[in-house]
């Protein structure tokens, strides 16, 4: 991943495990997040709902999204961005795919939404 992100010319952090990422987004302002839904300690799942659980959602709404090499159903699609995704890719990708996906979120309009994991 870090030397795709290279060759698309991307400025990147990595972070070992779901643990890391928290402390991470606690620490630094980023504007997009690649997040693979099977981290040790703390699962993809487990980790973007802490994110958005705590970290100040949706005023400091960083854009994450999902990373697998599962074969999800079409009904998956539904289930990340009730999850709190804003996108989802399967890997492998391609360096195209994975570029077009960063674009369209980065560049998506803003839109402030519920917080889904509000009581």
């Amino acid at each position: 991943m870090v030397e795709i992100l290279k060759v698309l010319g991307y400025k990147y952090k990595t972070a070992d495990t779901g643990y890391d990422v928290i402390l991470s987004i606690k620490n630094n302002k980023f504007d997009l997040m690649l997040l693979d839904l099977e981290l040790p300690q703390f699962d993809g799942f487990e980790t973007i709902e802490h994110i958005r659980r705590n970290l100040n959602y949706p005023e400091n709404a960083i854009p994450v999204v999902a990373m697998t090499n599962r074969d999800f159903s079409s009904d998956f699609n539904q289930t990340y961005k009730e999850e709190g995704f804003d996108g989802l890719i399967i890997k492998p990708f391609s360096l195209d795919d994975l570029d077009h996906i960063i674009k369209e979120i980065l560049f998506r309009p803003k839109k402030r939404e519920k917080n889904v994991f509000s009581d």
